[in-house]
């Protein structure tokens, strides 16, 4: 199982101190106002990026419950006014450029996440990183980014799909039930996938694996974290309605400016210590104990090679940590 093999930990590892350890709940709000401008620049990057996508989900959305929408005096009542707002704007953008930003949008997504994932750990971390690593660590992870991205989109719109459409046509006792039975595993679905999510980009970020074995990782952190899943699910969950579905201002405030850094920061520093305990710190004990064991070449120095858990990373230039 790749969750108990050795791993090539990409960035400077964070090796365990001897400063005092500060509750969670008071350590994320010192750090959240520590770096508040940061997180709303961040937040400006990533929504520019998503910003398609957006249009597109306030549409469907809308479109799917356009009859529920309508009131009785027959005006349609929208139910993310303050998207629509954005979507108003977006209208003066000429017809033939919105399907290729859309599709960029989509293949971005990924990478964007990447890099927000990074600059967000090292911050749980409280180490340093430069807001050009959203560029930066994007394109370093471009590929698995991008493979990530794409699988969120058809996951989430198959599983949100399957609870939203009707799946089965009829009216018989049986039909209904099937109906009812195939919601329910639709929502099971996309709860435990929204939980093996918030380590994808994590992992991707912080060790050398393949897609396949984080995935499996993911599946074993549902488990593993599973109370910080919920913690950090509920937590975005709430932060998702404020910011969306109630007054319009909120949503034309919060969503370009503080959204999505703050849910990201809050995956993050809710589930990071699950990758931490069960990847990054056996990887460091097993990357140290077979240092200690290694014979010493001719030359007097030690041999590096594939199990130097920081000889391996996609930018070398990123390990050095940059006082700020």
């Amino acid at each position: 199982m790749s969750l108990f093999r050795p791993y090539n930990y990409k960035p400077k590892p964070d090796l365990l101190s001897d400063r005092p350890v500060k509750h969670g709940f008071f350590l994320f709000f010192e750090l959240f106002f520590r770096k508040f401008w940061r997180f709303v620049t961040l937040n400006i990057y990533y929504f520019l990026v998503t910003l398609p996508m957006l249009i597109l989900v306030y549409f469907t959305i809308n479109g799917y419950f356009a009859e529920i929408l309508i009131t009785e005096t027959g005006e349609f009542q929208d139910m993310m006014a303050g998207i629509g707002i954005f979507a108003s704007i977006v209208s003066y953008i000429p017809s033939f450029l919105y399907l290729p930003l859309v599709i960029l949008s989509m293949i971005l997504y990924g990478p964007a996440t990447m890099g927000m994932t990074y600059i967000f750990r090292n911050f749980a971390r409280e180490e340093h990183a430069w807001m050009s690593d959203f560029v930066s660590r994007g394109w370093a992870n471009f590929k698995q980014g991008i493979f990530f991205g794409l699988l969120d989109i058809v996951v989430i719109y198959l599983l949100t799909n399957g609870i939203v459409a009707d799946l089965i046509t009829g009216t018989s006792t049986a039909a209904a039930v099937m109906a009812i039975m195939l919601k329910t595993l639709s929502i099971i679905a996309l709860i435990v996938y929204f939980f093996m999510r918030h380590y994808f980009y994590m992992m991707a970020v912080s060790v050398n694996l393949s897609c396949f074995s984080i995935i499996k990782n993911a599946w074993l952190f549902v488990v593993l974290g599973f109370w910080r899943n919920v913690v950090s699910a509920v937590v975005c969950f709430a932060l998702t309605a404020v910011c969306f579905f109630t007054l319009p201002i909120i949503s034309v405030i919060a969503v370009p400016f503080l959204y999505y850094s703050l849910t990201g920061f809050v995956v993050v520093f809710t589930c990071y210590p699950v990758v931490k305990r069960y990847i990054i710190v056996p990887a460091l004990e097993m990357a140290e104990g077979k240092s200690n064991t290694e014979p010493e070449s001719k030359n007097g120095q030690g041999d590096t090679g594939e199990g130097d858990v920081t000889s391996n990373d996609k930018n070398p230039n990123l390990n050095e940590d940059k006082s700020e």
